[in-house]
């Protein structure tokens, strides 16, 4: 009994850490607009997501991606590569035509060799008018980073050390909305439209989804770039083992935050609330405690980070700068909403309705804790995401409510645990008008390891 609350605690605690993180690594909704849109077609197999791109695939995407796809289908094939089996030559003789290709020798262009993440992104590039020829705007070597800055390029859409067919769906729905070179009021899909490569009629809903996502974006992006906040949120779990419910869980919080950006260990955070947790009898010892009911008190200044839980007060220094540096892109998920993430935006009026793709959340996650030195496969741990939505209210270009709700269900040690989350958010207040007062006591905490009777904490 005593494994299975084990697993609920480590489940319940995951969920809280992971909540804000939503996202995917698999991209089939992605492959579906690009084919609503006649740009990306599949194979006899499907989509065959899951597997690398080939060289030829790659320019045919690009052929797409310029609009010219009717025009390709027209020409004589006259460039010098020997090695193509039939299909691939329209394509290839298009980019041969207009220089954007010289094969990967003289008389071959290896079609069935695979794409690199580079190669794409510069195919991509080249789609949105960019130039990588000499004193162009980038060069092959820094494709990638050079599409980072431009915002074709994000944590989630592309990996360089195992880049898939699911990639180049997910930059190819971020190249549709990405501006073009010359014309920055104009993203590479209203291109399309206007130059007759794609139908007006098809590309509308995809149009009208791009407008909402770039208002959630700018609203999420003025939220997490404000330095100063009060939100108040109550996060909330039920968890159950098979169809038993064993554990809930709630915090109603109040967190105020002060962030320094150019120093980070000298930000400011007061977060304080109540922890309300039930457990199942059967988990634990006879006449153990079954509930907990807990005020909570959490302070980080000067690099050291403070807890209170009642009659236990702990301290230990902190570097919120190491902290960020180790968790790499899980950092920049908190900033940034990859288009490719979301599946659909819903709107009335101020409120939106954002629903996430939940099919391949595990990838990215897992990828982020690899990051962390976390390898979950090799603790024989399963980690599975469903239902993933965002209720957002904006107001003036600001989040005013959130409220996100998912499904997570964690396998180990044999035993199968699923949490039902839930994070009702209202931001009070953003700027000046947040002040954070510290407790006055701070230097009575005595060290989280190493406490006042001696022991380890």
């Amino acid at each position: 009994m005593k494994s299975k609350f084990r697993i609920a605690l480590v489940a319940a605690a995951a969920a809280v850490g992971l909540m804000a993180t939503a996202g995917a690594a698999n991209f089939d909704h992605c492959a579906d607009q690009l084919k609503d849109l006649g740009l990306f077609q599949g194979t006899e197999q499907g989509y065959e997501l899951d597997r690398a791109p080939t060289r030829a695939e790659a320019a045919t995407m690009l052929v797409r991606l310029l609009g010219k796809e009717d025009e390709a289908k027209k020409l004589e094939y006259t460039a010098p590569f020997t090695d193509l089996a039939g299909w691939e030559k329209p394509y290839v003789q298009y980019l041969y035509e207009n220089g954007l290709t010289t094969g990967a020798t003289a008389t071959t262009f290896e079609p069935e060799e695979g794409c690199s993440a580079q190669m794409y992104t510069t195919f991509l590039l080249r789609a949105l008018g960019y130039s990588d020829k000499t004193d162009g705007d980038f060069t092959y070597a820094e494709a990638v980073s050079f599409g980072e800055s431009i915002g074709l390029v994000d944590y989630a859409n592309c990996d360089q050390d195992n880049f898939l067919r699911d990639h180049v769906a997910a930059m190819s729905l971020t190249a549709l909305n990405t501006p073009v070179k010359d014309n920055k009021d104009a993203v590479l899909l209203e291109k399309l439209v206007e130059d007759g490569a794609v139908a007006a009629d098809k590309a509308d809903s995809l149009l009208t989804f791009f407008d909402r996502y770039d208002a959630y974006e700018e609203a999420s992006s003025n939220m997490s770039n404000a330095t100063k906040a009060d939100v108040t949120a109550n996060i909330a779990a039920d968890v159950y083992m098979g169809d038993t419910k064993i554990m809930d869980l709630s915090m109603p919080l109040n967190m105020k935050m002060d962030v320094d950006l150019e120093h980070m260990d000298q930000s400011k955070l007061a977060m304080t609330g109540t922890m309300k947790i039930n457990i199942d009898e059967s988990l634990v010892e006879q006449g153990a405690q079954t509930s907990i009911d807990q005020d909570i008190a959490y302070y980080y200044t000067d690099g050291v980070y403070y807890v209170n839980m009642g009659e236990t007060k702990y301290k230990m220094e902190m570097s919120i700068e190491d902290v960020m540096a180790q968790m790499g892109d899980l950092t920049a998920m908190q900033s940034s909403e990859p288009i490719c993430l979301i599946e659909s935006i819903d709107q009335s009026g101020d409120n939106m309705s954002v629903t996430y793709s939940s099919s391949g959340m595990n990838g990215l996650v897992n990828s982020v804790l690899a990051n962390m030195g976390m390898d979950l496969s090799s603790l024989d741990v399963q980690m599975k995401f469903e239902d993933i939505s965002s209720k957002v209210t904006l107001s003036n270009g600001e989040i005013k409510n959130m409220d996100m709700s998912m499904k997570m269900s964690i396998s180990a040690e044999g035993q199968s645990i699923t949490l039902n989350m839930t994070m009702d958010c209202a931001v009070n207040s953003l700027g000046d008008s947040v002040q954070i007062t510290l407790p006055s006591d701070l230097d009575t905490y005595v060290d989280l390891i190493g406490g006042a009777d001696g022991a380890a904490a």
